[in-house]
């Protein structure tokens, strides 16, 4: 039998969103579910109230589903009731990057011109989403196009960073990062070209996971730059990333950038890393200078790691510069495929920096693009062949922590810096370029109380791997991840 909001001992534990943190985490909470002892309605309804609380000044969701989620809801308190539990995110709310497809919600792309979109059918992660039982809470802000990294939406407004409301949330799946940051969903789905999930989650505090190039299906999803576009999870945890991912991936044969492969086992994720070989690579993001915080929230989990058992080791990449500049020559390109018929007929209604993305992309020459298609080529093999002997690489994620949405000046050692000339995008765009796996998470915090942000990077279809090593840090590391309300 479900317990219900109204129960004394329900309420006290969702009274105070301190105690929820530290009392229900992932396995516990979907173990409750799956026994009986928490209501599906009661989850949805919780997180539906913070939603009302909290989201007109974060303005994480564009479009919250308040009657279909507890409708939802009730059909899963129902199917479990009857003994048909199907799986960790049963009666789990989440929230969906507003560049993916869902039947007959407003899907709007973070554009003025899809203000009134309502698709006629689920994208394909949408539908895996569904067959698990999960509930969908709302559709999250992004840029506009998911085409650059603030999250700063001159139609929908800018999403703000639950740490401080004074900073952005990162892009482009802000909404998505700020959202889970401030407990409104406990996951969320974003999308990765250059590091649109890794970036938020990096800036919000929480895990970001960008899988192998193909192990989650695009389709119905608003393209950016096809052949190096990513879905992926975002979470609370590293278990709950991983249990959505383990949900999300899959073969599909009608989406062509899909691609047939083993499932990813997650039952060594609570497993020792003891023996396990890591890489250091600064020459893969050109030995950027790092804010002392992040440098010493790295420094402390390389510690950790070698604690741990694990052997960390640095190596040397040679082609720096070649693997950089792929991202451009090929992110460009495509990016004018999907959008030039618009920015031909009606520059001005693009955001301005994306229409600066526009003027810079379409002068991009094919013969440069598909120099860099067989430089990616290259690429990918070059790295797969430096991490051979390596079960993953790690680097900082960010080098720096969150700036202020009136300036976009990032502080660096006492300097400041303009965060969109993308000094982060360095630490990401080679793995969307590549395809390898990447996931981001916590580890620390910054004089202001902002977050610092590590990433693992895993060879192509070893996902498990840098799960159990992010799950392994997250187990062993001092970090408080609550926010104040």
């Amino acid at each position: 039998m479900f317990i219900y909001l109204n129960d004394i001992n329900v309420y006290n534990l969702f009274s105070k969103k301190q105690i929820f943190m530290e009392n229900i985490n992932f396995k516990k909470l979907t173990n409750l579910i799956r026994v009986g002892d928490m209501s599906p309605v009661t989850l949805a309804e919780y997180y539906l109230n913070r939603i009302h609380k909290y989201n007109t000044d974060l303005n994480a969701f564009i479009t919250v589903l308040e009657k279909d989620a507890i409708s939802e809801a009730k059909i899963a308190e129902k199917e479990i009731s009857n003994g048909n539990y199907r799986g960790p995110l049963h009666g789990i709310p989440y929230g969906v990057k507003d560049i993916i497809n869902t039947a007959g919600v407003r899907t709007t792309n973070g554009s003025k011109k899809y203000d009134n979109f309502f698709p006629d059918s689920d994208a394909f992660c949408i539908k895996k989403m569904r067959d698990a039982g999960a509930v969908l809470i709302g559709k999250t802000n992004t840029h506009q196009y998911a085409a650059a990294s603030t999250t700063i939406n001159n139609f929908y407004g800018s999403t703000k960073n639950p740490h401080d409301k004074n900073k952005i949330a990162g892009g482009s799946s802000g909404g998505s990062a700020s959202a889970v940051a401030a407990s409104l969903v406990p996951i969320a789905l974003g999308s990765d070209t250059g590091g649109s999930i890794r970036t938020p989650a990096s800036l919000c505090g929480i895990v970001g996971f960008k899988p192998t190039y193909g192990a989650i299906s695009l389709d119905g999803v608003f393209p950016n730059s096809p052949s190096i576009d990513h879905l992926g999870p975002m979470g609370e945890s590293v278990i709950s990333t991983a249990v959505t991912y383990s949900v999300l991936e899959g073969y599909n044969p009608l989406d062509t950038r899909s691609i047939q492969h083993e499932r990813t086992d997650l039952k060594h994720l609570d497993e020792p890393i003891k023996g396990f070989k890591i890489a250091m690579c600064p020459d893969l993001y050109e030995n950027q200078e790092i804010d002392r915080a992040v440098q010493e929230s790295y420094k402390n989990v390389i510690n950790i790691l070698r604690d741990l058992g694990a052997e960390v080791s640095e190596i040397k990449f040679e082609e720096v510069k070649l693997i950089q500049n792929l991202f451009y020559d090929i992110a460009g390109p495509e990016f004018t495929r999907v959008h030039r018929k618009q920015y031909e007929e009606d520059p001005n209604s693009f955001d301005p920096d994306v229409k600066k993305r526009m003027d810079w992309s379409i002068n991009i020459s094919i013969d440069d693009y598909l120099r860099a298609m067989e430089d990616k080529v290259k690429m990918t093999r070059l790295l797969e062949l430096k991490l051979e002997k390596f079960d993953a690489l790690i680097s900082p994620s960010v080098p720096f922590t969150a700036p202020r949405i009136s300036d976009l000046m990032v502080m660096i050692n006492d300097q400041n810096y303009d965060y969109t000339k993308n000094l982060h995008r360095q630490f990401f765009a080679p793995y969307n370029v590549t395809g390898l796996p990447a996931i981001v998470l916590p580890n620390g915090k910054d004089k202001n109380n902002m977050p610092t942000s590590m990433q693992i990077v895993g060879k192509r279809w070893c996902e498990n791997i840098i799960l159990q090593i992010a799950n392994n840090i997250e187990r062993n590391i001092m970090y408080n991840k609550t926010i104040n309300f």
